[in-house]
């Protein structure tokens, strides 16, 4: 599959237009036409990256073909806390899925509470 092949396959993908596609990248509509119909018409590698960025297709899949199609979900930005704790969720079963689940959600309502306005703040006593 060719370089147009690969930006048809993310339009698809993505239930994506043209025109959706050019907005989300900063690019005139005619451009976008151009790469999905002219393998002569080559993507910047700064607008592949932000194809990366945007929708987790790999730049270099999108340039060159290329495997891996997409980055692994490695949660850019993260701290490495927050990548361990992904890491181990990942490999809990459903069950284990769903307590955890229940755990978060028990800490938001504790979170919650404690900063609800008609609650008086204990620390400033």
């Amino acid at each position: 599959m060719n370089q147009c092949g690969r930006i048809r396959l993310i339009l698809q993908e993505n239930n994506l237009k043209q025109k959706e596609l050019a907005a989300q990248l900063g690019v005139t509509e005619s451009y976008v036409s151009k790469l999905l119909h002219d393998p002569a018409i080559r993507l910047s590698q700064p607008l592949a990256a932000l194809v990366e960025e945007k929708y987790g297709y790999c730049a270099r899949w999108l340039l060159t073909g290329q495997e891996p199609k997409k980055r692994p979900p490695n949660h850019r930005g993260s701290s490495r806390l927050h990548q361990q704790a992904i890491a181990q969720l990942e490999e809990l079963n459903e069950g284990q899925l769903r307590a955890v689940l229940a755990f978060l959600r028990s800490l938001k309502e504790v979170e919650d509470l404690l900063t609800h306005p008609d609650i008086p703040d204990i620390n400033k006593e």
